[in-house]
């Protein structure tokens, strides 16, 4: 708690990184407006991102279940064996989505890439290394909008995904060659 702002005071929303729900949940209690599932940024490599998407689907899915069958008992369990509030993982439930917008950051740099992120549930995707260290960042930018807008639709995906040279996109690096104190992702935990 050295570290935490309180977010509340301040006017200008607030952009939170999570790698699971308890995470999200708690940051958006401690006021954040929006939420960016991470991933690690600048590898071009989606895999972490993708992860984390699915840890929050996964809790999501999971209260969703209790607050259908009306078991709030077990969204109160889990909200104090996660230490988040239980109003808000109640309203969570209920919802079947996080209560604030959910982006998803980190590691994508293709048109595919963002189709995937939307198609898994995220509201919208940042992207920016994945465009400004291509060799085709205007194209490349129009690609993702396209393919991020039309995400449900393979067709223009694919037509999105032609757009763009392999050949431009930046290298995709495996996180797992990081060192930790080069990851991005668990920095403010």
């Amino acid at each position: 708690m050295r570290k935490h702002i309180n977010k509340w005071v301040f006017k200008t929303p607030f952009v939170n990184g999570a790698r699971n729900l308890p995470e999200a949940l708690r940051r958006i209690f401690e006021g954040a407006s929006m939420i960016r599932t991470k991933g690690e940024p600048g590898t071009g490599n989606v895999a972490e991102a993708v992860k984390h998407m699915k840890l929050v689907n996964r809790d999501i899915a999971l209260l969703r279940g209790y607050y259908m069958t009306g078991d709030v008992e077990s969204i109160y369990i889990y909200s104090k064996e996660n230490k988040v509030n239980f109003e808000l993982a109640l309203l969570t439930a209920r919802l079947g989505r996080l209560p604030v917008v959910n982006f998803a950051a980190g590691g994508i740099a293709t048109p595919a890439d963002a189709a995937l992120m939307m198609w898994l549930g995220a509201d919208g995707v940042f992207v920016g290394s994945g465009i400004f260290k291509s060799k085709d960042p205007e194209v490349r930018a129009k690609a993702i909008v396209l393919a991020t807008t039309f995400y449900d639709n393979p067709e223009v995906v694919v037509e999105a995904q032609k757009m763009v040279s392999e050949k431009a996109s930046m290298l995709g690096i495996d996180v797992r060659n990081l060192k930790p104190e080069e990851l991005m992702q668990v920095r403010g935990k």
